[in-house]
């Protein structure tokens, strides 16, 4: 098409958006884009949902909730009729807290922190420590979960919370069975929690969440300079809070279980091999499926399937190093950040992304749930986006972000399930010649998967680049940057009501 946009609904769809109803009138010029650019895949990404999900629908609490229920129906049915093995890890979990009775919390889940001993303990209590009943129970409470966060995410987007719940509805469900099959959810749900706490200028409880899921999983601790926007006082609360959750779930699990079982997640990691999903395994995995080169697949004593052979050594040290080298970026990234001032929680979400991806792409090790973790702050960053301006170029530069960011993430999410569970099998048998045969296709969908991943890195530094580049930084240095208020409690917008702008806003 010669034209760059297409008009719908009053709108005007740019490359990179999701949906395009957010009740404004105004245009911004849109650039062209190849064919062949991941720009122009995620246009037409976001025209088909476009078509499907009108103004109307996105605000009709009647039809998302229909909606909520049929992908989440259809998730039901693929882990009944397709992939049943999914369940494998909650039996997994129900068998080591039957070991918690008979040995203690020392010699219990010693890979996770202490507190996921009390959370996958309770489904035990409550199902009277029958298998069956602890898997009914654990995937009911992350549906619980789900459904509270999706209602959180229709009381507070405001003007964009229709895309914030259609988001978050279509991202679980391509994840498919594994959401609920995993307690990874947890955490995506505190990480977007904390950040529409920070939009109410509940900084405290902001800090005290991301600590809580900071003892589910370890990398929500490496959140908390995110959620520093604002002023001298907000900062203050945020660290105060995250510093006290962190001190009382330490405190207890010392007395709970000790030093050594403290310290046992991070042992735990060292002795990890090349996990088969992992980024850096790409190269190994297709060599394996080409023939070319002796490598071999094998379960680790870590729960996780590992793959060995030439370069294998040497990758997992390239690994390590990148891990080094992305927590020092992060880092370089939040101190400009602090340093700049006038923080919003809008570019806190963009930077709590930015660091869950630096986790999960220079990592050895990638397992299929980790990809629910930056589903959650996505999917806030709808709602924080929601209560700015809908009128003003920012606001649409920052749509478009965030829908560009989107569009990618459901991409990959989609190839996730795809690999696990549907042809996870075999990317890691050799047992027949079946197996070899379709080894290949099935690992060139695990390359693209990860291709995909990289490609949703490059979105979210090209979202962190645009206000922290140095452009940014000298447009913010002589004021000429819009910068509105971050707390953001006196200042939502009505129904479609002016705003005020202020200091450090959304």
């Amino acid at each position: 098409m010669a034209d760059r946009s297409m008009v719908c609904h009053g709108e005007m769809v740019c490359h990179g958006e999701m949906v395009c109803h957010g009740g404004a009138s105004q245009a911004v010029a849109c650039h062209g884009a190849s064919a062949a650019t991941p720009t122009r895949i995620t246009t037409r990404v976001s025209r088909q949902l476009t078509l499907a999900f009108t103004r109307e629908r996105l605000q009709s609490g009647r039809f998302l909730l229909f909606f909520w229920f049929g992908c989440r129906l259809l998730v039901f049915v693929i882990w009944a009729f397709v992939a049943p093995g999914t369940q494998g890890d909650v039996v997994y979990y129900y068998e080591r807290i039957q070991v918690l009775f008979s040995h203690g919390p020392a010699d219990t889940l010693k890979e996770y922190p202490t507190p996921v001993i009390w959370i996958l303990a309770l489904p035990y209590l409550l199902s009277f420590g029958h298998q069956t009943g602890y898997v009914t129970v654990f995937v009911l409470s992350m549906l619980a979960l789900d459904a509270l966060f999706t209602w959180t995410l229709w009381r507070t987007g405001k003007a964009m919370r229709g895309q914030s719940v259609v988001f978050w509805t279509l991202f679980l469900a391509l994840i498919g069975p594994t959401a609920y099959l995993r307690f990874d959810l947890i955490t995506s749900v505190l990480a977007g929690w904390s950040l529409i706490l920070l939009l109410r200028r509940h900084s405290a409880t902001a800090g005290f969440l991301t600590a809580v899921g900071a003892s589910v999983k370890l990398w929500p601790a490496l959140l908390w300079p995110a959620l520093m926007p604002g002023r001298g006082r907000q900062k203050l609360r945020a660290t105060l809070g995250f510093a006290a959750g962190g001190v009382i779930l330490v405190v207890i699990s010392l007395v709970y279980a000790g030093w050594s079982r403290l310290m046992s997640p991070l042992n735990w990691q060292k002795g990890r091999g090349l996990q088969i999903e992992s980024v850096w395994a790409t190269v190994p995995m297709l060599a394996r499926a080409l023939h070319a080169g002796d490598y071999v697949v094998t379960q680790s004593p870590y729960q996780a399937f590992e793959i060995w052979g030439p370069g294998v050594s040497e990758l997992i040290t390239a690994s390590d190093i990148a891990f080094a080298f992305g927590l020092g970026t992060a880092l370089v990234c939040y101190v400009v950040w602090l340093m700049r001032g006038h923080g919003r929680v809008l570019e806190a979400v963009a930077l709590v992304v930015l660091v869950i991806l630096i986790m999960i792409v220079t990592n050895k090790t990638f397992s299929p749930q980790y990809f629910i973790w930056p589903g959650g702050p996505l999917a806030a960053g709808y709602a924080v986006l929601g209560a700015r301006t809908q009128h003003s170029q920012d606001f649409y530069l920052n749509r478009r972000h965030v829908n560009s960011l989107s569009a990618w993430v459901l991409i990959t999410a989609g190839l996730t399930t795809l690999i696990y569970p549907l042809s996870y099998s075999l990317l890691i048998r050799d047992w027949s010649v079946g197996d070899s045969l379709l080894r290949l296709p099935a690992t060139a969908l695990l390359a693209a998967r990860n291709v995909a991943v990289l490609v949703v890195v490059a979105r979210v530094v090209s979202w962190v680049w645009s206000f922290l580049g140095p452009k940014a930084l000298r447009a913010a240095r002589h004021g000429h940057r819009e910068l509105p208020e971050t707390g953001l409690a006196d200042a939502l917008p009505g129904d479609g009501g002016p705003q005020r702008n202020e200091q450090a806003g959304p």
